[in-house]
């Protein structure tokens, strides 16, 4: 639920420390070189009139990185060091940094009492502003057009924004346009064997939920990573009609599609003996979740395009280039664009 993401936020935060509300926009207020804010969960943040150098968690960077990314801050290890697992290793690291103001997401939920508190925490520790924003995929719009008013890069923010809004438009209007009966089950698969998934309404099942797939899973969600465990014996009882997987198993060239479709285990199931098992597009991040990223976007009209081509007719060919060049700054090749899609769709 959002709660898991409540508790990754303070996860993060406080490893950060220790091993290391609403869709407000920012209002202003003078006073010589600084401006009080108020952040997506609701905190008043005294931040520097003008921002040049941030830091953010990987989430905050790869939704950064489309604005600013001239003003992100890297923190990278020399080799053999060791310091960011030592106690306060990563404080120290972002203290020698000295960003401006640290950026951190999570899906805000009507009870935010802990993000608050860790993001004060964490700010007091450091002496260094922490502005908290929306992480949400159906939140996303306003989570750019709240960073286009904090950094003062409003045309460029309103472009992301805009494109968001008009794919959670485009895909909403196809969805409302199909009748239950004609609803797609889907199995999201995830681990090396495709024994793990997430259930719908959880932090990691959103892409699936917002592209209309009916999740089949039925098991409870897992705090903190999720990938709840299932059987073979499970997924056949489900028998869905699409399989999309998010394999995470280093090292292996075999894609999941091709490992469940040479696999005896596998048989006897829908999406199987239809050939329609998909390997999830993942780079740079992956379009469906770990990390949560804004390619989550392009991976809704990916998804939503794979399960009712009669209903949404989107040319995923050209849509990623488009994406990468808005998102990324990015010219994709054909070669690029074939590689990426690989098997992922018909």
């Amino acid at each position: 639920m959002l709660k898991l993401g409540v508790a990754c936020l303070v996860m993060v935060l406080l490893l950060m420390l220790i091993a290391g509300c609403n869709n407000s926009q920012p209002v202003a207020q003078s006073k010589q070189s600084q401006l009080e804010i108020t952040d997506m969960v609701g905190r008043k943040v005294t931040i520097p009139r003008e921002v040049n150098k941030i830091y953010a968690p990987i989430y905050g960077t790869v939704i950064l990185n489309a604005i600013v990314p001239d003003k992100l801050v890297k923190l990278t290890n020399s080799p053999g060091d060791q310091g960011d697992k030592q106690p306060g290793g990563m404080s120290k690291k972002i203290k020698e940094a000295a960003p401006d103001i640290i950026v951190a997401n999570t899906q805000i939920d009507a009870d935010n009492a802990a993000v608050i508190a860790a993001a004060d925490k964490m700010q007091n520790e450091l002496g260094i502003p922490v502005v908290v924003i929306e992480n949400r995929l159906a939140e996303l719009d306003k989570t750019y057009d709240f960073i286009g008013e904090l950094l003062q890069e409003q045309e460029k923010a309103k472009v992301l924004a805009d494109y968001c809004r008009a794919t959670f438009a485009e895909i909403k209007t196809a969805l409302d346009k199909i009748p239950q009966e004609k609803r797609v089950h889907v199995y999201y698969a995830e681990g090396p064997d495709g024994l793990a998934t997430d259930p719908a309404q959880t932090r990691h099942s959103q892409v699936l939920d917002l592209a209309g797939g009916i999740n089949v899973a039925q098991v409870a969600s897992r705090t903190g990573p999720g990938q709840t465990p299932v059987s073979i014996e499970q997924v056949r009882e489900w028998n869905p009609d699409v399989i999309i997987a998010n394999r995470m198993k280093k090292d292996d060239p075999e894609s999941f599609r091709d490992y469940v479709l040479g696999n005896p285990e596998w048989e006897n199931i829908k999406a199987v003996n239809e050939r329609r098992v998909y390997d999830i597009p993942k780079q740079l991040n992956n379009w469906f979740d770990r990390p949560p990223s804004a390619n989550r976007v392009i991976g809704l009209k990916w998804l939503a395009n794979l399960l009712y081509p009669d209903y949404v007719k989107i040319d995923m060919k050209s849509e990623t280039k488009k994406f990468y060049k808005l998102f990324y700054h990015y010219d994709l090749t054909d070669q690029e664009v074939e590689n990426l899609l690989g098997n992922t769709a018909e």
